[in-house]
């Protein structure tokens, strides 16, 4: 007889595990540059919740840098992931270049949202200066794409 998993352990997938490795490496970035963590004690743009947050990154654009290439079947699989899950855009850049960002975490300290300001003192008329993203549901790409063959199959 199988026993029920413990309800604090939770299967994680290769996405989930790229995705909270892009996360943690903003996180290093925030606690490494103190500009940064001035900005977010006294910028009028973030709001005074997300100043005390014990989860804020900081994507400067190095990312890219400490990841394989894309012609790597690693870094083609982690690209391709992160690209998947809105992370990165289908240019290659990061969705959250050039923001302080802010986490929400859910009870297995997953991310599973985030919340992007922009840190620099200009912001061109094509940026938006306040970023969202929400981690896709597990499977979204398996079904959706059973969703597309019946549709195809039956339409």
């Amino acid at each position: 007889m199988m026993s029920k998993p413990h309800p604090l352990i939770k299967p994680i997938s290769i996405d989930d595990s790229y995705i909270q490795q892009v996360f943690n490496y903003y996180q290093q970035r925030y606690q490494q540059d103190n500009d940064t963590q001035i900005f977010v004690q006294h910028s009028s743009r973030i709001a005074d919740d997300f100043r005390c947050s014990e989860h804020i990154g900081l994507c400067d654009r190095t990312l890219g840098k400490h990841m394989q290439a894309v012609r790597t079947l690693t870094g083609g699989a982690m690209r391709g992931s992160l690209k998947r899950s809105g992370i990165l855009r289908p240019s290659g850049h990061e969705l959250f270049r050039g923001c302080v960002v802010f986490l929400t975490m859910d009870k297995y300290e997953q991310v599973i949202s985030a919340i992007g300001y922009r840190y620099g003192e200009r912001i061109h008329p094509w940026q938006s200066a306040v970023i969202h993203w929400n981690k896709p549901e597990s499977n979204n790409y398996v079904n959706q794409g059973y969703a597309l063959i019946k549709e195809m199959i039956y339409g």
